[in-house]
Order: structure tokens, then sequence, then C-alpha cells
């Protein structure tokens, strides 16, 4: 008896996502950055880039050309909290403290 013989397997490509990946890495560092009363422009610019490259991986992945867009969908989310946050972090912060403008410093 001989073996049966069976084609080879075509290999599925792996088409990879990075715009995925960079899009939900900005979007949690931006979200991180947004919890820090300090830092809200730089939330609202990770937030913003964010968006973009979340953006751009949700179109590749409805073309075809790439795979993992629930990340890119997700990282646009992330990216838009971040944004969020940040811009409310920037409209509420008084532009200078009370504690110091009640000082007498010259006397």
């Amino acid at each position: 008896m001989s073996a049966a013989i069976r084609p080879p397997e075509a290999a599925t490509p792996i088409f990879r996502n990075g715009f995925a990946t960079t899009a939900l890495a900005l979007g949690i560092v931006g979200i991180g950055f947004g919890l820090s009363v300090l830092f809200g422009l730089l939330a609202t610019v990770f937030g913003a880039l964010a968006v973009l490259f979340g953006v751009i991986g949700v179109i590749r992945a409805r073309k075809g050309r790439a795979t993992d867009g629930g990340m890119a969908a997700i990282g646009v989310i992330a990216g838009l909290i971040a944004v969020a946050i940040g811009i409310g972090i920037m409209v509420s912060m008084p532009d200078q403290p009370d504690s110091l403008s009640s000082i007498d410093l010259l006397g």
C-alpha cells in the first residue's frame, strides 16, 4: 500500500497591520498622558495621531491589504478618548494658580 499523495497546501499570506498596532499604542499612551494633569497637550497630540493611524489601519483592513481591523478600530476609539481627555484638561486648567495670586510678595 502506498500513501496517498496530497498536493502541497498553499501557504496563506500573513498581512499584518502596523498601523493598527501603532494606533493602539499611541491611544493607550495618550490616555496615560491624559490621566496625568500636566500633559493635556501631549494627550491630545498622541490621541490625534492614534486616530489618524487607526483610520488608515481600518481602511487597509477593509480593502484586504492588512488584518486586525478590530485593533485599528479600538485604536481610533482610544485616540478619541485621549483627545477628549486632553482637551478637557487644557480647558479646565486655570492660567495661574489662585494660591499664588493672593500672596503679597512685596510686603
